[in-house]
């Protein structure tokens, strides 16, 4: 196995996106004689920010499962690891703060209109891509450390993103922005105020969204 670091664009969403997605057994990148993709740390910033912004074109030709195994091999830390390139300093502040804008334009543009609207908090299936969205900010890795000076504009910028997500009319994506909010309410005061805007708009796009909204409100949540 060996670290793969000079993909073009294009090599880089094959590599991630382009697999068989297996009836049985573990996905691709468990093997243990598989490849992984590790760039230089502002050229892997930019590809990211292009695959979530532009998720629908480039990943036109992919399944559901496909792309949900992808993005599992990509930013899923259960299954990857620290990435420390992602928050590696020798990419601009403002280029990582991109990618949380890049992310809500995926969840808009792919996620929302792929998904059904099944909640994973209450075991439903959903489709292949309905784990995946439900679980975006456990397992999401981090894009600044805690010595990083920047480190409070990129955490605003993740919580516009948080924001822009729980105004979809998706309730996967709903469930989604308040699991990651349930994580970070303890940290972040602007966490509870965001929750509290969406449970007095009365928008839950299910009714058991209100009661998932309380808990993440309070941290606890699954």
């Amino acid at each position: 196995m060996a670290a793969r670091t000079d993909f073009s664009f294009d090599e880089f969403v094959e590599f991630h996106f382009g697999r068989e997605v297996p009836l049985h057994g573990n996905p691709w990148y468990m093997d243990l004689d598989a490849d992984w993709w590790e760039p230089e740390p502002r050229t892997g910033i930019a590809f990211l920010t292009r695959l979530f912004a532009d998720g629908p074109e480039v990943l036109r030709w992919f399944s559901d499962a496909q792309i949900a195994q992808g993005l599992d091999s990509l930013v899923n830390i259960s299954a990857t690891g620290d990435l420390p390139w992602m928050y590696d300093p020798a990419t601009p502040a403002a280029e990582r703060a991109g990618v949380w804008g890049a992310v809500a334009r995926f969840f808009t543009d792919l996620l929302a209109p792929r998904c059904s609207p099944a909640l994973g908090h209450i075991s439903e299936d959903g489709t292949p891509l309905n784990m995946r969205t439900y679980m975006w900010w456990e397992n999401f890795p981090l894009l600044t450390g805690p010595a990083d000076p920047d480190r409070e504009m990129i955490q605003a910028a993740e919580l516009e993103c948080l924001e822009s997500v729980l105004a979809l009319d998706s309730a996967a994506c709903q469930e989604a922005a308040l699991h990651g909010l349930g994580h970070l309410v303890s940290r972040d005061p602007r966490c509870e105020e965001m929750i509290d805007h969406y449970l007095a708009s009365g928008r839950m796009a299910r009714p058991e969204l209100a009661t998932y909204a309380r808990a993440a409100r309070t941290g606890c949540i699954n």
